[in-house]
């Protein structure tokens, strides 16, 4: 991955009367952290339209980029203008932190301040517009002063599972959520319960907002033919992290009663989680393989060895893993969370386990019936694929782009008159 630095004078004359955006995010698109966030940002960064000049404003993940100054870097054969303003070593992207200063998105917000006058200079005189993938980065745009399309990736539910620190400051989120929704252009959930949500919370703001989900990039997570059942051990797999909400303790439970069902069961991990943190991983740890964290190339390469997905979060926007695993042909079991309705219908693309007091047993149910159908050949990965079909990040990206393009035509003309 090339980079050089630019002097940003020569920037800010190269940009003026463009298309240009500026995405900000916490994040080194070189470096391997894989999340449903990260994911979509290097998705923006290789499907961006030619005609548009994209600038990241993110971290230093590798401490080889010198900070404060526009770097070009290559992407996925993409060309774009880097800005990070600090240094965040690939071991810390995942640390869970115990203190409001500690957290990444406030070093980050913090980091953006420290470089306020170059990042204002170039983002006014490039007639920049921002896109922001946390509602709580909205307060840089006002800082800015430059107008912003806003995303709520993030399905959090008040008094569910969650880290600590989000408990302690939830107040921060819904005041974040508040100031975003008053000063975006537009703003884009990922289900349509969370846009109805925002539209009876906030009535004046309901004409921008809109759903958009998320997909599975089908250059990289390709059909592959379901592998076969060698000794009938089923293949089960998690991507992720090891969040509270995520449910880990439900997740080991339903393995264990499911190999107790279907002995041969295998389960994979494929991320940089801690596991012991939950005692239930002990009733697991002699049939699980853990892969640790992959770039988006491994994780594909895992999963086509794969037989079935499984989700047992309490909340979700929508869930990237399971886009993946159904953009690969493999089925996925997860407990009810309404938007998966769209995506996973029993037999065909997997199960939707009702919540309730026997969800552990009936979950594990369905991965041995899975298991049932895979041997029999009545499970096919292009009927699993099919389910996700409609999900194409060129045409989901596109309404991004263009809301970008609509806003800084609007502003130009405004400027013009």
């Amino acid at each position: 991955m090339n980079s050089a630095i630019m002097d940003r004078d020569t920037f800010d004359k190269s940009r003026a009367d463009q298309l240009n955006v500026a995405l900000i995010h916490p994040f080194d698109p070189r470096g391997g952290k894989v999340g449903g966030i990260e994911t979509f940002v290097r998705d923006y960064i290789t499907y961006h339209p030619d005609d548009m000049n994209l600038l990241l404003i993110g971290v230093d993940g590798f401490g080889d980029l010198e900070l404060g100054k526009v770097t070009q870097i290559s992407f996925r054969g993409r060309t774009i203008s880097f800005f990070p303003v600090m240094k965040l070593p690939e071991t810390e992207t995942n640390v869970y932190a115990r203190k409001l200063s500690d957290a990444v998105t406030m070093r980050f917000t913090l980091a953006c301040l420290r470089n306020y006058f170059a990042l204002r200079s170039i983002l006014r005189k490039g007639g920049y517009s921002i896109d922001l993938r946390r509602i709580e980065l909205a307060p840089l745009g006002a800082a800015f002063g430059v107008p912003s399309v806003q995303m709520l990736h993030d399905g959090m539910v008040k008094g569910k599972q969650m880290s600590s620190l989000l408990k302690r400051f939830w107040w921060i989120k819904d005041l974040s959520e508040r100031f975003s929704l008053s000063r975006a252009y537009s703003f884009y959930c990922v289900n349509d319960d969370l846009s109805a949500r925002l539209k009876t919370t906030y009535p004046q703001h309901a004409e921008k907002i809109g759903t958009l989900p998320t997909w599975a990039n089908p250059q990289i997570f390709k059909t592959t033919p379901i592998p076969p059942l060698i000794d009938d051990a089923l293949h089960v797999g998690y991507t992720g992290r090891m969040d509270d909400f995520k449910r880990p303790d439900i997740m080991f439970q339903v393995i264990a009663q499911a190999r107790r069902m279907c002995p041969g069961l295998v389960f994979h991990y494929v991320g940089d989680g801690d596991v012991e943190r939950f005692s239930e991983f002990d009733a697991i740890r002699d049939c699980t393989v853990l892969h640790g964290r992959q770039d988006t190339e491994g994780l594909a390469a895992i999963l086509a060895k794969l037989h079935v997905g499984l989700l047992t979060s309490d909340f979700e926007g929508m869930p990237r893993s399971v886009m993946e695993f159904l953009a690969s042909g493999r089925p996925v079991v997860a407990l009810h969370l309404p938007q998966l309705e769209a995506v996973i219908h029993d037999e065909r693309s997997g199960y939707l386990v009702p919540r309730g007091p026997d969800q552990i047993v009936r979950m594990a149910e369905r991965l041995c019936d899975m298991r049932e159908r895979i041997a029999q050949g009545a499970v096919t990965t292009e009927q699993v694929a099919d389910a996700v079909a409609d999900y194409s990040p060129a045409r989901l990206l596109g309404r991004l782009y263009s809301d970008h393009r609509k806003l800084q035509a609007a502003r130009r003309q405004l400027a013009r008159a």
